[in-house]
């Protein structure tokens, strides 16, 4: 579901668009109600590209994630967590080896370290957190 991509030198978290996470979202709307919530667009994009076997076009991919993040917030707050967790996990293999520690880019291979990072990182009081910068 949720992909993390080094591009350029810099981690990204991308949320992977298939059929089977449309399939879930959808379901997951109808259960909590937030399908009959979303814009008659929106209801009509999700429902349609349940019956699709693959999706090809980046437009409508772009469209699927913004709507399943609206009906699966949970998700929205995983990806959030894990953006930050690397975040925090790149100064941190950066300050290793500055101090000579060659093996701290094993951690960047490591996404439950930096989902528990981010994790920590989200649920501290904003007056305690250290900066992302």
């Amino acid at each position: 579901m949720v992909k993390v991509m080094v591009t350029g030198g810099a981690l990204q978290v991308e949320l992977k668009v298939d059929k089977t996470l449309v399939d879930a979202a959808y379901r997951r709307a109808l259960r909590t109600g937030k399908y009959f919530k979303l814009p008659p667009q929106e209801r009509a994009a999700l429902y349609l590209a349940r019956k699709l076997t693959w999706i090809k076009s980046q437009t409508l991919k772009e469209v699927l994630k913004k709507i399943i993040l609206k009906v699966w917030p949970s998700l929205a707050w995983r990806m959030k967590a894990l953006e930050v967790g690397f975040k925090l996990l790149e100064k941190r293999v950066e300050t290793a080896l500055k101090i000579g520690y060659t093996r701290a880019r094993e951690w960047l291979k490591n996404t439950e370290y930096a989902f528990y990072l981010g994790v920590s990182w989200l649920n501290t009081s904003p007056i305690l957190r250290p900066p992302l910068d």
